[in-house]
C-alpha cells in the first residue's frame, strides 16, 4: 500500500506514473487523487509555457534562452527537484524581464539576477579556466588574477538591457558575485541590500562593479581584495 508521502514523492517525480498500485492510491483517497490532478495540471503549464515563442528583442530572448537553458540542465540531474523548481526559474526569468523593461536601478537588477542565478553554471559545460575568464574580460580592459578564489562561472547577463558579465567566485566568505557592467547613465547606489543578499558598487576605467553576496558576508573586504586582483589597462 503507498502511503501519502511515498505518494506525493512519486507524483512529483513524475506526474504521468500509472503504476497500479499509484492509480489504487488515488482511488481511495481523494486528497490524494486532487493533489495529483493538480500536478498534473502543473506539469502542462510547464509544457506550454516551454513551448512559448522566444520575444524578439535581445533582452527578453537571452534570458528566456539562460533559463531554459537551466531548466534542462537541472531536469536532467533531478526530475522531482526540477518539477518543483522549474516554475520559480521561470517565474524569476519573467519577473527579470519585467525589472529590466521597468529599468530600475543596477543595483535592484543584480539583486533580482541573484536569485536567479543561485543555479548558474558554465555555459556547455565549459570548464572556467583563467583563459577563458580572462577573454571575457577583455572587452572591458580587465583582468583578473584567479588565485583570488575558485571561478565558479563566467557567463553573460542581461541587467536593465545592459550586456554585462557575471563572475562567481567562490571565497572563504562564500560564494561572492561580481557583476561588471559598461559605464551607463543608469543609476546606482553604493551599497544596496534585500532580505537575503546585500552588496556594494564602485566604478573604474569606464566599468561599473558591483559586488553581492549573502546577507553576512564581509562585503568591504572581499571588495577591497577585488581591487587589488581585479586589474584595468591605462
Amino acid at each position: 500500500m503507498v502511503d501519502e508521502l511515498e505518494f506525493r514523492r512519486r507524483v512529483y517525480t513524475n506526474p504521468a506514473d500509472n503504476e497500479k498500485d499509484l492509480l489504487e492510491a488515488a482511488a481511495q483517497n481523494p486528497d490524494n487523487d486532487a493533489f495529483w490532478q493538480d500536478i498534473k495540471q502543473l506539469d502542462e503549464k510547464l509544457k506550454t509555457a516551454a513551448s512559448v515563442p522566444v520575444p524578439d528583442d535581445l533582452a527578453n530572448r537571452l534570458i528566456l534562452k539562460q533559463t531554459m537553458r537551466e531548466f534542462n540542465q537541472q531536469k536532467r540531474r533531478n526530475r522531482w527537484y526540477i518539477g518543483l523548481a522549474a516554475s520559480v526559474a521561470f517565474t524569476f526569468g519573467i519577473a527579470l524581464t519585467a525589472w529590466q523593461q521597468q529599468h530600475v536601478q543596477l543595483d535592484q537588477a543584480a539583486l533580482a539576477h541573484m536569485y536567479y542565478a543561485e543555479t548558474e553554471q558554465p555555459h556547455a559545460n565549459t570548464e572556467v579556466t583563467p583563459q577563458l575568464v580572462n577573454a571575457k574580460l577583455a572587452q572591458f580592459g580587465a583582468e583578473l588574477d584567479t588565485s583570488i578564489g575558485h571561478i565558479a562561472s563566467a557567463n553573460y547577463c542581461i541587467l536593465d538591457a545592459i550586456r554585462s558579465l557575471h563572475l562567481i567566485i567562490e571565497t572563504p566568505e562564500g560564494r561572492m558575485s561580481v557583476f561588471l557592467v559598461p559605464d551607463h547613465d543608469k543609476p546606482m547606489s553604493n551599497d544596496f541590500a534585500d532580505e537575503v543578499y546585500q552588496g556594494s558598487s564602485y566604478a573604474l576605467h569606464k566599468t561599473n562593479i558591483l559586488v553581492v553576496g549573502d546577507k553576512d558576508a564581509n562585503i568591504p573586504a572581499f571588495k577591497t581584495e577585488l581591487k587589488q586582483y581585479l586589474k584595468f589597462s591605462a
